[in-house]
């Protein structure tokens, strides 16, 4: 039986756990809009595609979104976008570059990565956030 997602699932929360200088992250691993605390981390499957290199290996990618958000009740939008968050999300980087190799998952070698994309600012139910989101892609080496 397959494990992909279920240790997928424990390798990017055990990553984000061991992120340093970040006090107690909320992680959620569904989407969500509702938090009790800031920072908070949300990330979920997003896609899977498969990469043909040759007829011996293959690649498949498994794609997550990750959400860094943080409330910015307390302080201005400059210092959110240019200090907190900013902060917040050169850790992220750092950490999923520090632990780009996940060995192996069900006998298939595998790597992950993550490329940055928007961020933003919204007025939620529990208030204004500001959030980037991420793209972490999982590749595993698969055999034919």
């Amino acid at each position: 039986m397959s494990t992909v997602y279920t240790t997928l699932y424990t390798a990017i929360e055990s990553i984000l756990n061991g992120i340093t200088g970040v006090s107690n992250w909320e992680i959620h691993k569904r989407p969500t809009s509702k938090f009790s605390k800031y920072p908070a981390v949300v990330f979920f499957p997003s896609s899977v595609d498969n990469v043909f290199e040759t007829t011996a290996e293959n690649k498949r990618n498994h794609k997550f979104k990750l959400f860094v958000i943080v409330g910015v009740e307390q302080t201005d939008l400059d210092t959110v976008f240019g200090t907190v968050l900013a902060n917040a999300c050169d850790k992220v980087i750092s950490a999923f570059d520090s632990g780009w190799s996940l060995s192996t998952i069900d006998g298939h070698r595998c790597w992950i990565r993550i490329d940055a994309g928007n961020w933003n600012y919204d007025n939620t139910e529990g208030g204004a956030i500001a959030y980037a989101e991420f793209d972490l892609i999982v590749q595993l080496l698969t055999n034919n």
